[in-house]
């Protein structure tokens, strides 16, 4: 019997292949991560499912960069999503959703070709101390990443980053509607970021239409952490204005968010935690009191370098018309009620 190769298998054959010709390297990476979670949904019936990514995101990657001489390099970077507990990738059905860039890089920066990350999200990522996945990230208690697709990651982009200078940098990017006659889609941003020693700071900001009306989400945000060796405190602030209306088949408002949260080694092991407070606000009324207090404390125990265990549990406390649920909850929860879980799963990286 003939045995097929996989459709990823045969992706990295053939990136790996070519690599050896045109690279002066390549990398195939991943991350698979699957748990079990239990969620409670004030009165209704809990329960119990096996989910992707509640440590890390589960993905597959290929990236390789090729010295171009005089100080010049090329760099490609292709991610995909991976869920293990189905098998399956991205729901969006692109398969490198996460990543799809080639850049060139020398002593002026780096410029970078492709769907990427946004700068105007990346504070709600960097400074969230569960990343923004699984049951205790930040996004659980926001309207923003489910009513636009693109909240996190635009197509068709353009990128620069500038040389870090003492720990400063700025990176920007660029997105054209590639329509003639509407603008929705349209993206700008920018963050300018310091790193140096134990303090991180970052500021950014970025506009979208949003749709053919030439409605705007704009996002600002600020974000820091200090490492004080036992502990590194992190936090941000990220407000989404947006004019409030229906977009698709959710409604949403200007929102703001606010993190305080920390991370804490302890040999091989991770404490971690956070506070989430989501406010909305220029709406109505009845929007403007549906806001929401999040709670989430998570441990890791880091087998090797590479494999990890960990456990996470969150509560929501939503006020008002809010209602905010953890994932895997059963479906219905009335404005104002309460959604509690929390998981148990397993990371391996290569």
């Amino acid at each position: 019997m003939k045995l097929r190769p996989t459709y990823a298998a045969a992706l990295a054959a053939i990136f790996v292949s070519a690599g050896a010709y045109a690279q002066s390297s390549v990398t195939v990476f991943g991350i698979v991560d699957a748990n079990v979670r239990y969620v409670k949904n004030s009165n209704l019936p809990s329960n119990v499912t096996m989910n992707s990514g509640g440590l890390s995101t589960g993905r597959l990657g290929f990236r390789g960069v090729e010295d171009l001489g005089g100080g010049l390099k090329a760099g490609f970077w292709l991610e995909s999503d991976v869920l293990a507990d189905t098998g399956s990738t991205s729901p969006t059905g692109k398969f490198f959703q996460r990543r799809s860039t080639v850049s060139l890089m020398g002593h002026f920066g780096e410029l970078r070709l492709g769907r990427d990350f946004s700068p105007a999200s990346q504070n709600v990522v960097k400074f969230d101390p569960f990343g923004v996945v699984g049951v205790a990230g930040s996004n659980v208690a926001s309207r923003m990443p489910g009513t636009f697709a693109s909240y996190y990651r635009h197509d068709n982009a353009i990128q620069y980053f500038t040389p870090a200078l003492g720990g400063a940098q700025l990176e920007v990017m660029y997105a054209p509607d590639e329509s003639v006659t509407t603008k929705a889609g349209r993206h700008a941003a920018a963050r300018l970021v310091y790193d140096n020693g134990p303090l991180n700071l970052s500021a950014s900001y970025g506009t979208t239409f949003v749709n053919v009306a030439g409605d705007k989400l704009k996002q600002m945000g600020v974000g820091a952490a200090y490492d004080l060796g036992a502990v590194r405190l992190m936090g941000f602030y990220q407000r989404d204005e947006l004019p409030f209306g229906t977009y698709g088949t959710a409604t949403a408002g200007t929102e703001d968010r606010i993190l305080l949260g920390f991370t804490a080694p302890v040999g091989a092991h991770q404490i971690r935690g956070s506070y989430v407070r989501t406010d909305s606000r220029r709406g109505p009324a009845a929007f403007n009191r549906s806001d929401a207090d999040k709670y989430s404390i998570g441990y890791i125990h880091n087998l090797s370098k590479r494999t990890a265990i960990y456990s996470t549990a969150s509560y929501i406390h939503n006020k008002g018309g809010a209602s905010f649920s953890l994932a895997g909850g059963a479906p219905g929860l009335a404005a104002g009620g309460k959604s509690a879980g929390a998981e148990v799963g397993i990371r391996h990286a290569f």
